[in-house]
């Protein structure tokens, strides 16, 4: 007998292994579960018959029989019930049972009362709705159970599974971790709970031990991973920093899962995504809701210069939902040029757009531009911006950042283009490199744009450091730890501010909607973030230990690089808007005709490549930059010469 049962087992898995692999269509899970329906009413019949002396009928066919039943199939399809897969049948698919048994059992019981008053008799007696109720959720409910055995007998869990603790113990969590104990057992094997509270009110969930963080400091080496929701990470950001890097510490991989919107839904496996360094910046998300931004956009022709790059395909991307007329993508580089047009063909082939190759250097060029498309709204983000390499290139970061800013503020109020929006950089405040100066000394022009001419709204935007921007330390850091390190750092005290991709940009669409001319708009980038800090915790996202596995090195600052990079120039303040997000910087300058002749004098020098005269006359211009080290440059080529 013994040597039988497994041999019984065997044959019973292969019979029943084409059944649980494949998805079963839902008409034969409702027809599965209508048969379940009408073996419980046929139990029922004769129990309550029993009960009433009459043992002699074993088998019920009757009109009665036939409403119960019918009521019962219409409960299932009116919940549902019998949607989703058998084998991954979980907590809510019970509760969705007991729902479909509560709604049929109360139906049953409403048409006895109602066929009662009218005949003085029942369908079945009260009690036997009961007795059915019951019967009928218990073969619903073991048959699910006895699907979802069989097939982990079959499959069961892989040994090169992802062991992970969840993090949380509240409803929106446990209701996350039902999908993961099914759903995906396949791919994860859950060692148990992390409760951050004084104490959880129990000690084990679906028989898994809670464990609290000083335990799990104790056990992290039993488990390689944790999974937190989105929800509770951004709280955490926010509110408890510090215990992320503990997380962190623990050289878990840390996964994000968007919880379901209600406890009916399923997770949607597909959103579960390690935790990158963009996910722990202590920021709020930004909701834009400004119908303005559909007056100023949709169906204009928009220019975007350096649309190739990764704030002006970001600026791309997010116009394409105001339904705009054209848009234009300007860029000198030709490869990433064509590579978001391909992304937009394939993405958006409704959207209506061209590729133009230029520099904006060549003002011959931009002309032949305007004059072909005649853009309506111009956002500029063109520009040299790797601060070392321009101080040692500095003609060219004033040739491309002023020069070809004048450009096409020239030729836009020359073609009355409506608005122009001029990114800027939080580095030209007080700017001690090139790259700060050129940036500010366009701004200035183009505040100064603004006051000569009143066809074209000229609005600058100015923020900070973007994370995953092209440039960024962001993908430095990650190739030096994929390199095993080490990672650079230019100073232990170096700060910057910091915001997404997606999130500057927005920025910039709205504060370009609201501009009235000349304004620079500043945008909240929330608190400075130490950059050694920053690099900690991409070493710990990696599961590797800073200054262990992974050192970290100080360069010393580079050429024209601050410690502390400001957003406000000592002599301005700022007004609020709309968004709490934006805000207007209240400039000094003062223009008048010595102004005027001053810029046209900077741009000639620039032109004509006299880098002694351009310095000069940029001196003249932004008074506040420090440009000790090019004033040596330049010192030492002169007494060289």
């Amino acid at each position: 007998m013994r040597t039988l049962l497994p041999k019984i087992k065997i044959k019973l898995l292969r019979l029943l292994k084409p059944l649980v692999q494949n998805y079963v269509p839902r008409r034969y899970i409702l027809f599965i579960d209508s048969l379940l329906a009408f073996i419980a009413l046929e139990c029922s019949f004769f129990l309550i018959n029993s009960v009433q002396g009459n043992t002699q009928v074993r088998f019920v066919l009757s009109w009665e029989l036939a409403v119960m039943l019918g009521v019962q199939i219409l409960s299932f399809i009116l919940l549902k019930s019998y949607f989703g897969l058998v084998r991954f049948s979980s907590f809510r698919d019970v509760i969705t049972q007991l729902k479909v048994t509560a709604l049929a059992v109360f139906t049953i019981l409403i048409i006895n009362r109602i066929y009662y008053y009218y005949d003085a008799q029942k369908l079945i007696l009260d009690a036997g709705v009961i007795v059915y109720g019951f019967i009928s959720f218990s073969l619903l409910f073991f048959f699910r159970v006895l699907v979802k055995q069989v097939y982990k007998s079959i499959y069961p869990s892989k040994k090169n599974s992802v062991k992970a603790f969840i993090y949380g113990t509240d409803l929106k969590t446990l209701t996350t971790t039902e999908g993961l104990l099914s759903d995906h057992s396949e791919h994860f094997r859950i060692a148990g709970f992390i409760h951050s509270g004084k104490g959880a009110l129990v000690n084990r969930i679906h028989n898994l031990p809670i464990y609290s963080l000083a335990e799990l400091k104790q056990i992290s080496k039993e488990a390689s991973a944790l999974i937190i929701t989105e929800e509770k990470l951004k709280k955490l950001q926010l509110r408890r920093p510090h215990l992320v890097d503990e997380l962190l510490e623990l050289q878990l991989t840390i996964y994000k899962i968007a919880p379901p919107q209600n406890l009916e839904d399923r997770v949607d496996f597909k959103n579960l995504k390690e935790v990158k360094i963009e996910d722990l910046l202590q920021r709020n998300p930004i909701k834009i809701n400004n119908p303005k931004l559909k007056e100023r956009y949709t169906g204009k022709t928009i220019l975007v210069t350096g649309a190739a790059g990764s704030i002006g395909s970001e600026i791309v991307r997010q116009l394409i939902p105001f339904n705009p007329g054209h848009i234009v993508l300007l860029d000198q580089a030709e490869t990433p040029l064509h590579e978001i047009s391909l992304e937009l063909k394939k993405n958006h082939p409704q959207l209506s757009f061209s590729q133009v190759i230029a520099n904006v250097r060549n003002q011959a060029r931009l002309a032949e531009v305007f004059s072909q498309y005649k853009p309506q709204v111009v956002f500029h983000g063109a520009a040299y911006k790797h601060v070392p390499m321009m101080e040692n290139n500095p003609i060219e970061a004033l040739s491309v950042n002023f020069c070809g800013t004048c450009n096409l503020a020239n030729l836009a109020g020359e073609y009355q283009v409506e608005r122009f929006v001029f990114v800027s950089t939080d580095k030209a405040v007080n700017p001690t490199n090139i790259m700060g100066a050129s940036k500010r000394s366009a701004e200035i022009y183009i505040q100064a744009q603004a006051k000569k001419q009143k066809q074209t709204t000229f609005i600058i935007t100015r923020f900070g450091n973007v994370l995953g921007s092209n440039g960024s330390v962001i993908p430095h850091f990650k190739k030096q730890i994929a390199a095993g390190g080490p990672v650079t750092v230019t100073h232990p005290e170096i700060t910057r501010y910091f915001m997404t991709i997606d999130e500057a940009c927005q920025l910039v669409l709205e504060a370009g909607a609201m501009g009235n001319g000349g304004e620079i708009y500043v945008f909240d980038m929330g608190k400075p973030i130490k950059i050694i800090n920053l690099a900690k915790q991409m070493i710990r996202l990696s599961g590797l230990v800073p200054n262990e596995d992974i050192a970290i090195t100080y360069t010393g600052l580079r050429p024209g690089e601050k410690l502390y990079e400001e957003l406000l120039a000592d002599k301005e303040t700022t007004l609020p808007t709309h968004h709490e997000k934006i805000l207007i910087a209240e400039d000094t300058n003062y223009f008048n005709k010595t102004s005027g002749v001053m810029l046209q004098k900077f741009s000639q020098h620039i032109i004509s490549n006299d880098i002694h005269l351009a310095f000069t006359t940029l001196k003249s211009l932004v008074p506040e930059y420090e440009c000790h080290q090019q004033e040596e440059q330049l010192n030492k080529k002169q007494q060289a010469s």
